[in-house]
This record gives C-alpha cells, sequence and structure tokens, in this order.
C-alpha cells in the first residue's frame, strides 16, 4: 500500500513540474523587450578611398526589441563599443565617408546576433572627414656622427642626402608635424663616394613617392706643400710662391688650375691677390705681396 502512495505521490511532482515548465516556456514566449543604448561604433582604419576621418567614432542611440527566450539575455548589450573595418563598410563621396542603414544593421548584428531587431533615426551615419594632401619635406640626416673619416684626412664636401626633400602623402594635421628622416649607418668614409641608403620608417597613414636616397660625401688625406706660379704683366712673368693646404689628391697637379692670380697697381707696383678656386684648397701665405714692375 505504501509503495502504490509513493508512486502517485512522485507522479504529481513530476506533473506540477510539468505543468510550471509549460507555464514558464508560455510566459517565456510571450516575453517582449525593449531597451534603448548608445553605441559607440569605431572604424579601424583612419583612411578610406583617399580621405582622412578626422574622427573615426560615432555615437548612436539605437533602440533593440527582443522576444522570447532571447529576451533574457540582454546583457550583452552592456558591450557598448563596436569595432568594424572602415575599408568594409564604409563609403565615400567627394567630401565625406558615412554608413548607410544597411551596413550599420549588418554591424550590430555581426557584434550582437540577428535574432535581436535594432531601429535608429535617419538614413545614415557620417563620420566627418577630409582629403589626404601631396606636401614637398626636407630630408634630416639623423646620426651623422655614426660616419668617421679615415686619420688625417678631412671632409672636401660633408655627407649630403640627394634628393634633398620628397613628396610625402597624408592627413594635413599629420604632415604638419611630420619630418623625413635618414639615419646614417656607421661606416668610414674614404675618398668620393655614394651609398644608398633607406628612408626611415614613415608613420601610419603617410607614405612616400620614394623609398631610398643618395648619401654623397668626398674625404681625402690633407698636406701641405710649396708651389711656384707666375704672374704676367706686360709680356714679362713674376715668380710668385705659394704655400697651400688641402686635398692631398688635388695639391699633386700642377697649381695653376686651383688659384686665381690678379693684380692691380698701387703706387707705381702691382699688388698680387690669390684666391682659391678648387674645392678644400687654402692659399696659406705667398710670397711677394708686391711686384715692382
Amino acid at each position: 500500500m505504501s509503495k502504490i502512495t509513493s508512486n502517485k505521490g512522485l507522479e504529481a511532482l513530476l506533473f506540477i513540474g510539468f505543468a510550471f515548465a509549460v507555464w514558464l516556456a508560455m510566459r517565456i514566449s510571450n516575453t517582449e523587450v525593449t531597451r534603448q543604448i548608445n553605441v559607440e561604433l569605431i572604424a579601424v582604419g583612419r583612411t578610406v578611398d583617399g580621405l582622412w576621418l578626422e574622427d573615426s567614432t560615432q555615437e548612436l542611440n539605437i533602440i533593440i526589441e527582443a522576444s522570447g527566450l532571447d529576451a533574457l539575455f540582454m546583457d550583452r548589450f552592456d558591450e557598448r563599443l563596436i569595432q568594424f573595418g572602415s575599408d568594409d563598410f564604409l563609403r565615400t563621396s567627394i567630401k565625406s565617408a558615412y554608413l548607410l542603414n544597411v551596413d550599420i544593421q549588418t554591424i550590430l548584428q555581426q557584434e550582437y546576433g540577428r535574432e535581436y531587431r535594432f531601429n535608429w533615426s535617419g538614413d545614415s551615419l557620417i563620420f566627418p572627414s577630409s582629403a589626404l594632401v601631396s606636401k614637398t619635406l626636407p630630408i634630416t640626416l639623423l646620426s651623422p656622427q655614426n660616419i668617421s673619416i679615415p686619420e688625417s684626412h678631412r671632409w672636401i664636401q660633408h655627407p649630403t642626402i640627394k634628393p634633398d626633400s620628397i613628396q610625402c602623402i597624408g592627413p594635413e594635421a599629420l604632415l604638419a608635424e611630420f619630418q623625413p628622416t635618414v639615419t646614417a649607418p656607421s661606416f668610414v668614409w674614404d675618398g668620393l663616394d655614394q651609398k644608398e641608403l633607406p628612408l626611415d620608417k614613415l608613420p601610419r597613414y603617410i607614405s612616400a613617392n620614394v623609398n631610398w636616397l643618395n648619401l654623397s660625401a668626398s674625404t681625402d688625406a690633407w698636406t701641405e706643400v710649396e708651389q711656384q706660379v707666375n704672374l704676367r704683366y706686360q709680356n714679362q712673368d713674376y715668380p710668385i710662391v705659394l704655400w697651400l693646404s688641402g686635398p692631398m689628391s688635388t695639391l699633386m697637379n700642377t697649381s695653376e688650375s686651383y688659384v686665381d692670380l690678379e693684380w692691380r697697381m698701387e703706387d707705381q707696383r702691382l699688388r698680387v691677390d690669390i684666391r682659391s678656386l678648387a674645392p678644400g684648397v687654402e692659399v696659406l701665405n705667398y710670397e711677394p705681396k708686391y711686384v715692382q714692375p
């Protein structure tokens, strides 16, 4: 008798549990929830179709509708920052970048799920933008102290970057503060030479029309020599002794090619003036300073 009573009690509990489950399922299926939130749509990538996004984040007020079981999991909308690829969704006109309603709907469904209904006002969402500009900027050589020369050598021409400026393309605000650079590696410079160096890494969203530049310079061993040249006046040559300092490869040749002699009459005498014509060559002294014709 007790066993029959126990079975009936279990059946009653199961019935009550089944009835509660049916009631709960009906209540859930009839549940409708509406929630209003603000989300921030963040465009990943500040450039699109030749435009620079001045502000890559735009706020959107949306109304979310859910029914049934989906209405019980509305806590997923606590995350309000939504990132999307600018190249994948943003459309552009001549002066602006924007999202259409269909784009916004797709972004929201990818983030939260297709089982929810989203509504908002307006037919598009504008992202303020400006056109990319082109600007010619001078090149700066960084770490020139890395370049050394052999002992007893001097610079004839210090290291020079060619071209000395390049064309850069990017947002005007970024270009206003940007300085393209080339960093000199460590090496010993001997003689007349030219090396190709890479342009230093550019900031994101800035591009250049060249990636490599030429670094040219010239050095030589330094020496001092005594040489003689002639100053010609009225069919007569007057010897002038020069003391010169300069590059060895230059001064090993005849001195007439590297100095210019001028004269003018002062108090019945010829005053001798001499100036160097060759890079690096310096006239230390010369005798005589005056010549008596």
